[in-house]
């Protein structure tokens, strides 16, 4: 079993002075909800709420309030009801309607995933979440990697280490010069990169924000977001902060009602290989670091940035394999 320490990022408190916190979602299949609540509880102690077949909370843990649900919204929402009803079925009539409900979730599990969403950890505490991943692995979860079906995530939240613009953009610009190399080292699987899930940021809008003049206010760089094209559906999905920080603008412009607003970058891109015993939380964990590293330094930032304008424009062919080789060597020398 791979073992891996998870690194600390340049910057370490918030703006209240406090530790930066971390909260990670798992998805996955094979181990049932009920299952899944004890080993949490077994853990990490506290109580299992059952708020619906198809949402568990895990409340008054060592960590905080755990959820566990079945990743489909139509589900989670009971939206089906709503369709049953058009057609004159009332579940609310049904006298065994929780065995009805337990049925749907058991059938929808074969291919929507269970999700763990943990509560935002402490920097320094993030380890405690291996006993989580090694329990799971032990009771057989299915992970990204078990079937061709499976384009699972593991989504990061790592708490913004500040609301300013230039960290918000320093951050957008980093991530978007990494992006090649971490697809590439993270090896991301075929399932995943064929879904819509973490689509690429499009090449126009890069080459906007890595334009040296390019200095919005948050107004502007929320409203260029949207103007290109960008969804939730992003490797960094910069929604969830958006809404944070100017909730009415960002809802007036959003078109899925599944964001909430939360002060933390949120970080799709990563595998969830629970199956695979080399797997780590702390690798995944690490990439991201290297993305704040990167953000953290405004000289390098703006040198790789003209890099990157200059090489797309000057490059015809292999421009993907030329970038990748030089984050490579601005990696090996970063870690």
């Amino acid at each position: 079993m791979r073992i891996e320490r998870f690194k600390f990022p340049p910057v370490k408190i918030n703006s209240a002075g406090e530790q930066r916190s971390v909260g990670y979602e798992f998805e996955f299949t094979g181990v049932d909800m009920e299952e899944v609540a004890l080993i949490i509880t077994d853990l990490y102690g506290g109580s299992v709420v059952k708020k619906t077949a198809y949402l568990f909370e895990i409340q008054n843990t060592a960590c905080g309030t755990f959820k566990l649900e079945l990743d489909a919204q139509l589900l989670r929402d009971k939206k089906y009801e709503k369709m049953l009803k058009s057609v004159g079925i009332d579940l609310n009539k049904f006298r065994k309607k929780d065995t009805m409900e337990d049925s749907i979730r058991d059938m929808a599990s074969a291919i929507v995933p269970f999700e763990i969403i943990t509560p935002p950890v402490r920097l320094s505490a993030m380890k405690v979440l291996n006993k989580l991943v090694d329990a799971l692995r032990e009771h057989k979860a299915k992970g990204t990697g078990s079937s061709v079906l499976y384009a699972f995530g593991l989504h990061l939240n790592p708490e913004i280490p500040d609301k300013s613009i230039e960290s918000l953009l320093n951050h957008l610009r980093a991530y978007v010069m990494l992006d090649p190399w971490i697809r590439r080292d993270a090896d991301i699987n075929i399932s995943r990169r064929l879904t819509p899930f973490i689509n690429e940021y499009e090449e126009e809008y890069i080459q906007h924000i890595l334009n040296p003049d390019y200095r919005p206010n948050l107004e502007k760089l929320i409203r260029d977001y949207f103007k290109y094209d960008n969804s939730r559906n992003r490797p960094l999905d910069m929604l969830p902060v958006f809404m944070h920080l100017n909730e009415e603008l960002t809802t007036s412009l959003i078109k899925d009602t599944i964001t909430s607003s939360r002060p933390t970058y949120h970080y799709r891109l990563p595998n969830c290989s629970l199956e695979d015993e080399n797997w780590t939380l702390a690798a995944e964990w690490n990439r991201w670091v290297l993305v704040e590293k990167m953000a953290a330094d405004e000289k390098v930032l703006n040198q790789y940035s003209r890099a990157w304008l200059k090489m797309r424009k000057d490059t015809l062919i292999g421009f993907e394999n030329k970038w990748v080789e030089l984050m490579n060597r601005w990696v090996k020398n970063a870690v």
